[in-house]
């Protein structure tokens, strides 16, 4: 009879390593959208700052 293999963590590769590397890649590829977008500053106004502002009332 074949004995069940059990997965052994690798102590140099944390157990948090993929939500880690989504998260960087996720913000690097939204900092390159606003860097190179040509309309990414009125829609970065439209739908994450100004509702910031209005939910703050400093608008």
């Amino acid at each position: 009879m074949k004995e069940k293999k059990t997965l052994k963590s690798d102590p140099n590769y944390p157990d948090n390593f993929w939500p880690k590397i989504i998260t960087l890649f996720s913000a690097g590829a939204f900092i390159y959208w606003v860097m190179t977008s040509p309309d990414s500053d009125a829609t970065l106004h439209t739908y994450l700052i100004d509702p910031i502002q209005n939910k703050l009332g400093s608008h």
